[in-house]
């Protein structure tokens, strides 16, 4: 049984580093590459967890949704083929794990170039 998704964005934050950002629970993680990005963000996801559930607490209620820029790359972005479920719950709710991988950081604007003329 799957109680809900976990959406992860992954981007590129340097030329040398993935960043995987969790959106409905705004947490992130960095990595050399961008399963190595995915792999930290869900092992800190799955220690959340694990410590919400010591001491009674919905999983991961403390943090909030991401920011509305990184939900809108994620409708964006190129959907990877990713089939892993969190356990969720001591009941056996499950969360599915939906990521997508955006060509470039949410947050960096890019702007046209002008040409001046002189």
């Amino acid at each position: 049984m799957v109680a809900c998704r976990f959406r992860i964005l992954v981007f590129p934050e340097t030329h040398r580093t993935w960043t995987a950002r969790g959106l409905e629970h705004d947490l992130a993680a960095e990595g050399s590459t961008l399963e190595s990005a995915i792999d930290t963000l869900l092992k800190i996801v799955r220690a959340h967890i694990a410590y919400d559930r010591r001491h009674d607490h919905k999983p991961l209620s403390a943090f909030a949704p991401a920011p509305q820029l990184y939900w809108d790359a994620f409708t964006r972005a190129t959907r990877l083929p990713i089939t892993m479920e969190l356990d969720w719950s001591e009941t056996g709710a499950r969360a599915q794990i939906v990521a997508a991988v955006a060509s470039k950081h949410p947050a960096i604007h890019q702007f046209p170039l002008v040409a001046r003329t002189a």
